[in-house]
């Protein structure tokens, strides 16, 4: 805090000097003859310049900067470019105003009839000092916005690389393997179609895993069709202890890919499952919302892979304007995703 003080007194002090110099160089004639450059004169029109090109640049500084936090330039460049050019006019037509009459009234004396009444710089000059300070804020704010937007899409490459890789190795991964195996085993003496069933099952969250990994987003159905051989290979294993409730209105919309499956593969992992406290999931899809909610005893030492819900919110705000919501009670553990629409609130990229 104390250094963005320094900071900005530095540069009040700066824009102070250079702005007063250029007036009295560029729109005085004779300011610099020797006999005026001492005066009093001189210093009351040198302070009025550097006061003025301080508030000028420093107000519309400010100005950018708030609307820049309200109205992105890459989502509405129009719309941000016409409110910060409107704000940034009426304020610097104030602020020359609000400058004026405290001159006139503190440095020159004046009645406030008589203050009120005068203008002691052109508005001519007014506007030619705004579309130069304009034209600065305005290319800063797009350029460091274009910067950023470049940054987060290498951003969102690097988690997406790394969320892939971990997915990936998530389901290959010795744990899983050994899980799914020992199942199988039982399944080959036990019910030998079941087993092959099984195969087939494993065989497709496989394929689906690889397929995906180069998609930002998904079919729903492709989604759901992939998780629920997840979930039938998981029921083998858990039997029904592990129940699950599918509600899906089958919309035509979006989710990023292993969303929907990570939300129930974390429900798995962070909660007892035994015959004395089954674990009971539920997915619910309608035409903009999926919402999976479990209910809820968690392990006292969690198996967890660190992708999950962080993962899920990274990629959901790179995606979209909206949200997923969180609610958690003392039995129940609920994430809602919003479901996409493929043409009007996916960003382009």
């Amino acid at each position: 805090m104390k250094r963005l003080i320094v900071k900005h007194v530095v540069e009040a002090i700066l824009i102070f000097i250079f702005g007063g110099c250029m007036n009295m160089v560029v729109f005085c004639t004779g300011c610099l003859d020797e006999p005026y450059l001492f005066s009093k004169t001189f210093f009351i029109n040198l302070s009025y310049s550097g006061i003025s090109w301080v508030a000028y640049w420093k107000g519309s500084e400010f100005i950018v900067n708030f609307w820049d936090e309200r109205i992105p330039w890459l989502k509405k460049p129009l719309k941000r470019f016409v409110t910060s050019l409107i704000s940034i006019v009426v304020y610097v037509f104030i602020a020359v105003w609000g400058i004026d009459l405290f001159f006139d009234l503190v440095i020159f004396k004046e009645t406030l009839s008589k203050a009120l009444e005068s203008s002691s710089a052109p508005f001519s000059i007014t506007l030619l000092i705004t579309l130069g300070i304009n034209v600065f804020m305005h290319g800063r704010g797009f350029l460091i916005a274009w910067r950023q937007a470049a940054i987060d899409v290498e951003k969102l490459k690097t988690e997406q690389i790394s969320s892939q890789y971990n997915s990936l190795k998530n389901q290959v991964n010795p744990h899983f393997l050994f899980n799914s195996l020992n199942a199988l085993s039982s399944l080959v003496y036990d019910n030998q179609d079941k087993a092959v069933e099984f195969i087939r099952k494993l065989s497709q969250v496989y394929r689906y895993v690889l397929e995906s990994m180069d998609e930002e987003i998904v079919p729903i159905g492709k989604e759901m069709d992939f998780v629920q051989n997840f979930i039938f290979l998981q029921k083998i294993r858990f039997g029904d202890n592990l129940l699950v409730n599918v509600i899906n209105n089958e919309p035509n919309r979006y989710v990023p890919p292993l969303a929907i499956q990570l939300l129930v593969e974390n429900a798995i992992k962070h909660n007892v499952i035994s015959e004395k406290d089954p674990l009971s999931i539920k997915i619910e899809i309608n035409d903009s919302l999926c919402i999976v909610s479990n209910s809820l005893k968690e392990k006292k030492v969690k198996d967890s892979t660190g992708i999950g819900l962080a993962n899920i919110k990274s990629r959901y705000h790179y995606l979209t304007d909206k949200e997923i919501n969180i609610e958690k009670t003392e039995d129940s553990f609920q994430v809602t995703i919003p479901l996409l629409n493929l043409k009007n609130e996916v960003h382009n990229n």
